[in-house]
């Protein structure tokens, strides 16, 4: 390998203008990058739960919604209603992609009238005495229909329901074409006090959310591994050559992204700090072992080829191992998270080329030497990892039963970790639309929803009278459950036509007696211009749906739903009749799913694979997976501080134990490298670690710190997500270099896998 390193310096120059060459044109890729963090973009295409929501949405159109709660004095004032209605025609005509748009000054109001039945908006002419439109509202927020619903039973709230068609697949993402008409006029009606929720202004805030934190993301962990390298290599070419190889791989894996396609979302925004913080480990060790070299004497090209030569197999190795613990990723049914495992594999191996392909030409410029080190010489950091050496030698026992308990008390913490993947929950509280989503909460209607489907599998299935009685009872106990806000389906409007056939009197607010009765109001419905048919029936009347409107709910509120409304379907229903729920809530509940067995799949991968390169690195299999224990472990604690901090693993998390593994390796493979050539030539435990300590403690040492440093810019996400992320990696990576220090010794010296000690001290 030499002769190939040596053709490296030789031709230096060639290598640097081929590395420019490859980033302007990655470059000129950048601005074709995309952001889309909707949740259909988590699914494969087989996936149950997004065939099911497909299948809905081609049936009854589209599961999106926003709602607008409208803080008003009265809604029912003339001059009021008019500036609602102000409001309501310019969002019904200027938003894109719209279906329907409902308040009280247009929603279907079926009335009985001498001769027949009227099916009429609810408030048809504003323009009316204060007297008739006081009665109004007595019949209006009297309407349980109605109220909290679309009024507020005191009349101070009126909310906007906004209904959205089935998405085109191609042009602009429309997600990104609603929020920002919405929310302009918003701002034009600065008169009335708004409050939005729904879908698309969740995807369209988590898209500008991360697509303004991710450059925040990169300064702050390039800006803090910076000062970083600079206090540690005390030298500008130790500052330069890795964050400027890093800043490239960075770079270049964005132009492949850009060029495969893929989308950006909150997984795959993480890969140009996670290669910020994982890519600059290559070089580090590069010019962390040059200059060692240098300090004995030698002259700089030498100095690079005998730190090529002694440094190359270790990094190979674990460019390897990282590449692998992230393609875990690509086994989990979760779209974005197998692209962010490719993505970070490919840009792993991208900072390994450049750090041959750039970092190692740019090092060989220049000719002087650094002055020798004297014993006096030694700084903190020589001093620091020699004392650890020291007190490891002579306290085995005490470290070993010190970490013992440490790592009891973090699988007990294992034991409390909660999973939610609720994006609204990963949100500050001072967050707008988190704010906004509450208040709408509390006062009125909900701002998520579940769709359940009945499918009775024939033509004109839905309107047998026995299946709609028991949907009635669904529907009842969905409105009695204390998770559910409200429901609407077809029954709403079939019970508006019976009570109206019957002078509407509300003791008829009831279902038909019989099916004819049935099928003739649903004729009678659809000939008189009810609009609610399509909405909540299919075309062949096979099918239909009931929406459930709830509060924010956290996951294991969302399993208690399920499981309650399971209950009851099996009970109600008969074989023949399929139910299911389908919508933003069970899409929530399915993402946790894989998360959760998305976590143990990739880990378990992870584990397997790497522990088979470590004892084929080491030919041992006993060495190989003792080594895995120090890249265990930091999984344990970093998993173990969430649980005992209350943070709750959600789809950011699942990135962790499996990047953990592959990142900790790396240290372990120079420890392990080092320590078994020391082992070798001294034949005893307690000199081969402290000889480690001495030749390659510092390069890991200063990797740990870069990382812990790097990942600290996740910190200063509004999203919960990254900032857990950001403090549980930092606890993860700092265990990973203590276990290596002070437990790997202790755990060497008492199984002794390298065989008896050849001579003592």
């Amino acid at each position: 390998m030499e002769k190939f390193y040596q053709k490296l310096i030789q031709y230096r120059w060639l290598n640097i203008l081929t590395v420019v060459l490859i980033t302007v044109l990655a470059i000129s890729q950048l601005p074709k990058l995309k952001i889309d963090n909707s949740n259909e973009a988590f699914f494969a295409t087989g996936d149950l739960t997004k065939k099911r929501l497909d299948h809905f949405k081609e049936t009854f159109s589209n599961d999106d919604f926003v709602f607008i709660l409208v803080d008003v004095e009265n809604a029912f004032d003339q001059k009021m209603l008019y500036r609602l209605a102000e409001f309501a025609d310019r969002l019904e005509y200027e938003t894109p992609h719209l279906l329907n748009l409902t308040w009280i000054g247009n929603a279907e109001w079926i009335e009985g009238v001498p001769g027949g039945i009227v099916i009429e908006e609810l408030i048809p002419d504003f323009n009316l005495d204060q007297q008739v439109l006081k009665n109004l509202q007595e019949k209006i927020t009297g309407d349980s229909l109605y109220r909290d619903r679309l009024v507020s039973g005191d009349a101070r709230s009126v909310g906007i329901l906004m209904e959205f068609v089935n998405y085109p697949e191609i042009g602009t993402d429309p997600r990104k074409e609603i929020p920002p008409v919405i929310m302009k006029l918003v701002e034009e009606f600065s008169d009335l006090k708004t409050h939005v929720a729904g879908a698309p202004i969740m995807d369209y805030v988590m898209d500008t959310k991360t697509a303004i934190e991710a450059p925040r993301w990169m300064f702050v962990a390039l800006l803090g591994m910076a000062i970083v390298l600079a206090f540690t290599t005390r030298s500008l070419i130790g500052v330069v050559v890795p964050a400027t190889t890093v800043v490239l791989s960075v770079i270049w894996i964005m132009g492949v992204v850009a060029v495969i396609g893929y989308r950006l979302n909150l997984f795959v925004i993480l890969v140009p700090t996670l290669m910020l913080c994982v890519g600059i480990g290559d070089t580090m060790h590069v010019v962390a072992e040059l200059k060692q070299n240098m300090i004995q004497g030698m002259k700089r090209r030498v100095a690079l080829l005998h730190t090529l030569n002694l440094v190359s197999k270790p990094i190979l190795l674990t460019t390897v191992t990282t590449m692998i613990g992230f393609l875990a990723f690509t086994i989990v049914d979760l779209v974005p998270l197998r692209e962010l495992g490719i993505q970070a594999a490919i840009g792993v191996g991208i900072a390994f080329i450049l750090t041959y392909l750039f970092a190692v030409p740019v090092l060989s410029f220049g000719k002087y030497k650094i002055a020798v080190k004297t014993k006096k010489q030694k700084d903190i950091f020589d001093r620091l990892l020699q004392g650890c050496a020291e007190s490891v030698a002579k306290n085995k026992l005490t470290y070993g039963i010190a970490c013992a308990l440490a790592t009891l008390i973090a699988l007990i913490g294992v034991t409390k970790l909660e999973i939610e993947t609720n994006a609204i929950k990963d949100l500050p509280k001072e967050n707008e639309l988190r704010r906004a989503s509450e208040y709408i909460d509390e006062n009125m209607g909900g701002s998520m929803s579940i769709e359940f489907v009945i499918d009775t599998g024939i033509e004109n299935g839905i309107k047998n009278q026995d299946l709609l009685q028991s949907v009635d009872r669904l529907q009842s106990f969905l409105d009695d459950h204390p998770l559910v806000t409200q429901t609407n389906s077809i029954l709403d409007p079939i019970k508006q036509m019976n009570r109206a056939v019957h002078e509407n009197d509300q003791a008829y607010y009831t279902l038909p007696s019989s099916t004819n009765q049935v099928a003739e109001y649903l004729l009678l419905y659809e000939s008189g211009g009810g609009a609610q048919l399509e909405k909540f029936v299919s075309f062949t009347y096979d099918q239909m749906r009931v929406q459930a409107l709830t509060k924010i709910i956290a996951l294991a509120e969302t399993r208690a739903l399920k499981k309650d409304v399971d209950a009851f379907i099996s009970k109600e229903f008969g074989e023949d009749v399929t139910v299911y729920a389908t919508g933003a809530i069970p899409t929530f509940e399915r993402i946790a799913s894989l998360v959760k067995t998305g976590q143990g799949q990739s880990f378990f991968l992870a584990f397997i694979a790497v522990a088979i390169i470590m004892m084929l690195t080491l030919r041992s299999a006993k060495l190989g997976l003792l080594a895995m224990v120090p890249n265990v472990l930091p999984v344990v604690f970093a998993l173990g501080a969430m649980g005992w901090f209350g943070a709750p693993l959600n789809i950011v998390g699942l990135v962790l134990a499996p990047m953990i593994i592959g990142v900790a390796v790396d240290d372990t493979m120079h420890f392990f490298s080092r320590y078994r050539r020391h082992f070798d030539d001294l034949g005893n435990y307690d000199l081969a670690h402290k000889e480690t300590m001495r030749t390659v403690g510092r390069p890991l040492l200063f990797t740990t710190m870069v990382l812990v440093v790097g990942f600290g810019g996740f910190a200063i996400s509004d999203f919960a997500g990254p900032r857990n992320f950001s403090w549980a990696s930092g606890i993860a990576f700092s265990s990973a270099i203590l276990a290596d220090f002070l437990l790997v010794p202790v755990l060497l010296a008492w199984l002794k896998p390298m065989g008896a000690p050849r001579q003592k001290i």
